[in-house]
């Protein structure tokens, strides 16, 4: 009988869990399954066991340890403030706080699934093919107004060329029409160029420059930037002043179609350091 009364005390290191629990006791197999019964028990019976520990009502917690101490009095005369039974009530309800919460989340998952499947298939299918029309339809009547301003711009730097010899070009010339006549000679002032319903073929040169400026060159992009009103250098420099999110939103709708990723990526650096500058 002494020996089963000898005090065990608390052991320096916190328990993590229920195995370190029953090893720090030193109970048998049938001991532990009585404890483990008995807390159980009197948790359901006295505590919220859907709450921590620490949010126990302290009236609640002083019942139970009374229930356990009357019904196992030896708990209470082996383990010092009947550490064992705190340490394992408290793992306890922490598991089923757990638990609870993992429920909850699962529950919420199917209920959303439930949601979705229980919509019609053929009105998900119908949302999502409205959807695609749309954009399709946008983004070709985008591509049909971007190629109708180019084969403007095109017929009159067209009209701007002399008749007579066929003008030997160099390969700067072919990637931009409009820098075309500036080289050629054809056009001796802006007066003139505006005398033939085509914009001035200094005024192009700035956003030349700054197109070539880039890695790769996206100087293909000049007669767009011109027909998009961007043709002298005050008209560029009041573009660098855009705000980013405006500059984008013209990038992608004046250039769709024009300009791949890695292009439209470069532009945008190219003008963040203008603005920083």
């Amino acid at each position: 009988m002494c020996t089963e009364l000898v005090f065990i005390s608390q052991p320096a290191r916190q328990c993590k869990d229920v195995q370190d629990v029953k090893m720090a006791s030193k109970m048998d197999s049938r001991q532990w399954q009585r404890l483990r019964a008995l807390v159980i028990d009197s948790a359901a019976r006295f505590l919220n066991i859907q709450d921590r520990y620490e949010h126990q009502d302290p009236e609640m917690v002083r019942l139970f340890y009374q229930a356990v101490h009357a019904t196992w009095p030896e708990v209470a005369e082996k383990y010092p403030n009947s550490w064992v039974l705190v340490w394992y009530l408290r793992i306890y309800l922490l598991k089923r706080v757990y638990r609870k919460h993992w429920y909850e989340r699962k529950i919420a998952r199917e209920r959303a699934g439930s949601q979705v499947r229980q919509q019609p298939r053929r009105l998900r299918t119908k949302n999502t093919n409205r959807l695609s029309v749309r954009q399709l339809n946008t983004a070709a009547s985008q591509a049909c107004v971007a190629t109708r301003t180019r084969k403007r711009a095109t017929a009159r730097d067209r009209h701007a060329f002399p008749s007579g010899p066929e003008i030997t070009a160099s390969p700067t010339m072919h990637c931009s029409p409009v820098i075309a006549p500036q080289r050629s000679g054809s056009l001796s002032s802006p007066a003139s160029a505006h005398s033939h319903g085509v914009l001035p073929v200094q005024s192009s040169h700035a956003v030349f420059q700054f197109l070539n400026s880039m890695t790769p060159s996206l100087v293909k992009l000049v007669p767009d930037f011109l027909s998009a009103g961007i043709y002298d250098q005050n008209h560029l420099e009041d573009f660098f002043t855009w705000p980013e999110k405006a500059q984008r939103n013209f990038l992608l709708k004046t250039f769709i179609g024009r300009m791949n990723a890695l292009e439209l990526g470069t532009m945008l650096i190219a003008l963040n350091s203008r603005r920083r500058s």
